[in-house]
């Protein structure tokens, strides 16, 4: 398996439009596959914000995580945001994910982000185990969310 920019494999654009819409389109109501692809087709940078990075292993897509601006539309002051990770079903449970957050919180880092965001509605656990630490609870579109943040590694002065 390997972690590769999105930019250089649009042919998983619909793809991951469709998987994301399924899992998270009852956050948008009124959201389409067409609206989630164009908003994927705007997170394909290699060296800036936003970025698609993509887990792909024999010619096929497994998952995808981005790193966007801004992910919570009630709370534009925290940026940039972890957004998207997703992993296929029958793919899960093989590490996949973690690596695809590993990756984006290295891009983080490499951009010299100074602290990273995230929210989750069941994954608060699987985070926390990846070094991130919880900033609040609260309600986001009638769900309860864990807020968390990352701090990337900070060269020495």
């Amino acid at each position: 398996m390997t972690i590769e920019y999105l930019a250089d494999h649009p042919e998983f654009l619909p793809t991951l439009a469709e998987w994301q819409h399924g899992e998270w389109g009852y956050l948008r109501p009124g959201d389409s596959v067409e609206a989630r692809l164009a908003r994927l087709q705007g997170w394909t940078e290699r060296s800036s914000i936003p970025l698609t990075v993509a887990a792909l292993a024999h010619g096929q897509v497994l998952g995808s995580a981005s790193l966007v601006r801004h992910d919570m539309d009630t709370r534009p002051e925290l940026t940039p945001w972890l957004a998207g990770v997703f992993v296929a079903p029958e793919h899960r449970r093989q590490g996949i994910g973690a690596q695809l957050v590993r990756r984006i919180m290295t891009e983080a880092d490499t951009l010299n982000v100074s602290i990273l965001y995230l929210y989750t509605v069941h994954s608060e656990a699987f985070y926390s185990n990846l070094g991130w630490s919880l900033l609040e609870h609260t309600a986001y579109r009638e769900q309860k969310v864990a807020i968390m943040t990352y701090l990337p590694m900070v060269p020495n002065a």
